[in-house]
């Protein structure tokens, strides 16, 4: 799987074919099938191996919300490994080993927390799928080398803060934060920073109601 991997993050998925492989490897397009029956099967083998490499060391935490934290940074470092997981991840497909462990896990986080097995499932839901938005915001909008973005940066200062004052106060207040949006890190703590409090404010709302 590790080929097929390669290929899709080099190149994107549609590059993944079991021609493709077939030639890479120097075997036939049949000798492929022998590992996997179709498509489907080597794309959800591929999203396996994305996933074995997932550092699950935040659940020692002590604190159910930084446990979250460190899994969301987990998933955050690997698909930064792998932009090919965005789509993996994405796919309609059940699950298998290594996606079911970390499922297990963060649902175990959320209902030691109080979370009833509804709001626990939707909260991992919606924290996976807004921490891969994240990872893709990010990717897209601050593309390319530590140099491009801070040439970005400087555009986006001087664009924003020559806007006619009187028409556009608050855009040209906030321009310089929204050149520092250049930074790939700050982008995704703030947002998972923003994700969690959601989540912790949930958490205090029930305790309140439910002491």
């Amino acid at each position: 799987m590790g080929l097929a991997l390669n290929i899709a993050d080099a190149e994107g998925i549609g590059a993944v074919s079991f021609r493709r492989l077939a030639h890479e490897l120097g075997v036939t397009p049949m000798a492929i099938y022998r590992h996997v029956r179709n498509k489907d099967d080597l794309l959800d083998a591929m999203t396996e191996h994305v996933l074995a490499s997932f550092d699950t060391s935040a659940v020692k935490e002590t604190n159910w919300l930084e446990q979250i934290r460190g899994l969301l940074y987990a998933l955050r470092r690997v698909l930064l490994a792998h932009p090919s997981g965005t789509y993996l991840l994405s796919r309609r497909s059940l699950p298998s080993t290594n996606r079911l462990k970390i499922f297990e896990m963060s649902l175990g986080i959320l209902r030691n927390a109080g979370f009833a097995p509804r709001e626990a499932h939707f909260i991992f839901e919606h924290l996976l799928n807004q921490a891969v938005a994240l990872v893709v915001a990010g990717a897209g909008y601050v593309q390319g080398s530590e140099e491009e973005r801070r040439a970005w940066g400087s555009k986006l200062l001087e664009f924003y803060g020559e806007l006619p004052r009187q028409q556009y106060p608050w855009l040209v207040e906030a321009a310089p934060h929204i050149a520092a949006c250049v930074d790939t890190e700050r982008h995704f703590q703030f947002g998972t920073d923003l994700l969690l409090a959601g989540v912790e404010a949930m958490a205090s709302s029930k305790r309140f109601k439910n002491p």
